[in-house]
């Protein structure tokens, strides 16, 4: 579920993102190459949890046939952190405090940017969009925001990526599970960056909810067993996690009746 490739180049730190994600060449075990980005431990944080919560995500999203980049697992060694550029020494003292695996994304390919700010949504991704936002408030991610949209958009489809932050459900004041009436509003909300553009609309989720009705128990410890042996110290947050994936699953009709609620 999650391929393990092994760093072989560094092309840069990318643009944006506080946990210094970088662009890089990795090896395949069939010996072809892939770029990819790369998300190290030190960086998230939660640490080796944001790492955690990111492969989740990404398992869960390819699964539930959302737009996620292809999620890899990514190996680095000390002969790789040495080959960095010198300006890269902050770079390479953060990987050497991170865990020797790392998450990653495959490169998205050219012709995606951000969704024009004031623009509607298009009517032919309009479902794909809905389904992103209730994808969102039910994993209880915030990340989508306006200023941090953590999604592109390149005329046909979106991609989304960035879920470090997500399946965090406790300590927060007000929190309420998502398929309890008002939930959304102590989650995600308006403040999500696609609220405008799908509001005041209805819609039909019966395919994400059939999507999420056969992620089974099995599937659901097949993410566990994707995660590598070097996130133990992680094992704590994917136990809160996939806890939360399964009964989030076995609710996930008044779930999606709540989303439908407030975008109508």
């Amino acid at each position: 579920m999650l391929e393990l490739v092994k760093a072989e180049r560094f092309d840069r730190r990318m643009t944006s993102g506080k946990t210094w994600p970088c662009l890089l060449e990795c090896a395949r075990a069939d010996g072809s190459d892939i770029e990819l980005v790369a998300k190290f431990s030190a960086g998230c944080e939660r640490r080796l949890g944001g790492l955690v919560v990111e492969a989740i995500s990404a398992m869960l999203a390819a699964d539930l046939d959302l737009p996620v980049p292809e999620p890899f697992l990514v190996s680095f060694d000390e002969p790789f952190i040495q080959c960095l550029p010198s300006a890269q020494a902050e770079l390479a003292a953060r990987l050497r405090a991170s865990s020797p695996v790392a998450f990653g994304s495959s490169k998205l390919p050219p012709g995606f940017t951000l969704l024009p700010t004031g623009k509607s949504i298009p009517v032919a991704v309009r479902q794909q969009a809905v389904e992103i936002f209730a994808f969102d408030n039910l994993i209880q991610n915030p990340d989508r925001r306006p200023d941090n949209p953590n999604l592109l958009f390149d005329g046909r489809s979106f991609a989304i990526f960035d879920h470090e932050l997500a399946f965090m459900t406790e300590g927060i004041i007000g929190w309420k599970p998502p398929w309890k009436p008002g939930a959304l509003q102590a989650i995600n909300g308006n403040a999500h960056v696609l609220f405008t553009g799908l509001s005041g609309k209805s819609y039909d989720l019966s395919r994400l909810e059939g999507a999420w009705q056969a992620v089974t128990d099995q599937r659901i410890e097949d993410y566990r067993h994707a995660l590598p042996a070097q996130w133990k110290e992680g094992s704590g947050v994917a136990d809160q996690t996939l806890g939360f994936v399964a009964e989030l699953r076995d609710n996930i009709g008044p779930a999606l009746a709540e989303i439908v609620r407030v975008l109508s």
